[in-house]
């Protein structure tokens, strides 16, 4: 949309932070008023809001787009998004080899995965199984449980943020040690995309899917920033 607004501020709000467009509250699209938990954060959106040019455009705005997936999308459905990362522990995408088929790829597999399977099963006390192939493998209740108990703590905004963080690697468990600082974005990237990564080595690169993968690895940087700054 057109922008419409010339002046940007922050307000102290008794939940947070609030930012205003010509002294009127920002909203979501769901019309609820955006409401930051850290004055950094604050800041990074209203950043965002000032260097906007004549038209808005959200894909330049990742610090909001986060903030309102966060309140549009994670307050509502907290126990929705819990079950679904517990999904995302059960079937973990470290937890399948590509075997003897591809037996490069499964090397670099074992030596950059396994390490972060053990830690996983040393944090949940439970003896993951990882296996050749794509048919599941059915993982010990005590990884569930472990992973539900490592949810349940979590403010909307922590939560929001490991969501996202899983949800674009497909591992829970790196994921996790990303959202725990144990390896950073760019680590989290080269591990879970890994295959691709093969791919391009291998087969030569392709220009659509390595836009694809620029776009993840800024949305993960992007994301390591929004950590930090909660």
């Amino acid at each position: 949309m057109k922008r419409f607004y010339k002046d940007v501020s922050i307000e102290t709000l008794e939940a947070g932070f609030g930012i205003a467009l010509d002294g009127r509250a920002l909203r979501t699209p769901a019309k609820t008023v955006v409401t930051l938990p850290s004055a950094a954060l604050a800041k990074a959106v209203a950043d965002e809001w000032a260097g906007a040019g004549d038209e808005i455009k959200p894909d330049e705005m990742p610090f909001f787009s986060l903030s309102v997936t966060v309140i549009d999308r994670v307050m509502t459905q907290q126990d929705t998004l819990r079950k679904e990362l517990c999904d995302y522990a059960g079937n973990d995408v470290l937890h399948y080899r590509a075997g003897p088929e591809d037996s490069a790829l499964d090397s670099r597999q074992n030596e950059l995965w396994s390490p972060w399977v053990s830690w996983a099963g040393k944090k949940f006390e439970a003896e993951i199984l990882v296996t050749a192939g794509l048919m599941p493998a059915r993982q010990p209740n005590a990884l569930l449980q472990g992973a539900a108990m490592q949810l349940a703590p979590l403010s909307d905004w922590k939560l929001g943020a490991l969501y996202r963080a899983v949800t674009l690697s497909g591992s829970f468990i790196l994921g996790l040690a990303f959202f725990e600082r144990e390896i950073d974005a760019e680590t989290l990237f080269r591990f879970a995309f890994l295959e691709e990564l093969h791919q391009n080595e291998t087969c030569g690169r392709d220009s659509e899917a390595e836009a694809r993968q620029k776009q993840i690895e800024q949305e993960l940087r992007d994301l390591e920033r929004f950590l930090v700054m909660l």
